[in-house]
């Protein structure tokens, strides 16, 4: 964590910034690779014929978003703890959840929690493929398309952060990104 006398600030809405067409067009590319590569191992009318024969299989889906996205906060709640020691909260605005906190960190801790739940989740979604077989692959490639998609923010974060010095102290409100300059 970093202490800042708050003197040179840049302030970033997070409402105002729009997520770069290249970043789109990356996942959209990286979701419909995923979806060949899983139509490779078992065919997607094989999960269309299940969700026929159980539609409350729909239900699994809209949980499975609910708890992404409650994981996906949690997991930079959680990281703003660690790197600050300072309980991160949690808002909603609009359709978005966020997690916050009043802390200031430093580059490296801010690219760790922004990237952490990309990360956790992402890896969650490979192995839950592996584990649960059949029809479970288009399980974990649901996860893992949600997973991209959720996380653009997060990635257009990254864009912006990796490209200042080292000495700028980064804070996250959850509406906006307050960058403090040395």
């Amino acid at each position: 964590m970093i202490q800042s006398d708050k003197r040179d600030v840049q302030t970033l809405v997070w409402e105002e910034m729009k997520i770069p067409r290249m970043l789109n067009v990356t996942i959209v590319s990286l979701s419909l690779i995923s979806i060949l590569v899983g139509q490779y191992f078992v065919s997607i009318t094989n999960l269309f014929h299940f969700i026929k024969q159980k539609p409350a299989l729909l239900l699994a889906f809209l949980i499975i978003i609910l708890v992404y996205i409650a994981l996906h906060e949690l997991i930079h709640g959680m990281c703003m703890n660690y790197y600050s020691g300072i309980r991160a909260t949690y808002g909603i605005s609009g359709p978005f959840i966020y997690a916050k906190s009043e802390a200031i960190f430093n580059r490296k801790a801010y690219l760790i929690i922004t990237l952490a739940p990309m990360f956790v989740l992402g890896v969650s979604a490979l192995v839950l493929s592996f584990f649960i077989p059949g029809i479970g692959l288009w399980f974990g490639i649901f996860v893992w398309v949600l997973n991209l998609y959720a996380s653009r923010g997060d990635l257009q974060a990254v864009m912006i952060v990796k490209e200042l010095p080292g000495t700028c102290g980064i804070q996250d409100d959850g509406h906006s990104l307050h960058l403090y300059h040395k």
